[in-house]
């Protein structure tokens, strides 16, 4: 299992990719998986300063 720093530098480097096009959304979910095959659920908040913050993550199975 990966470490919750690891898995927030790696959900940091992919929050761009999903952000919301809908500027009033307030709470962003998306997964992903680190090798060899351990899936991750992680969540964002946005600020007032509409800036997404790292709010959780959970292991997964698929």
């Amino acid at each position: 299992m990966h470490t919750e720093a690891h898995i927030k530098m790696v959900a940091d480097t992919l929050l761009p990719g999903f952000l919301p096009k809908d500027p009033n959304e307030k709470n962003l979910v998306f997964h992903f998986t680190l090798p060899p095959n351990e899936n991750y659920k992680v969540s964002y908040l946005k600020t007032a300063k509409n800036e997404w913050v790292f709010s959780s993550s959970e292991k997964v199975d698929r």
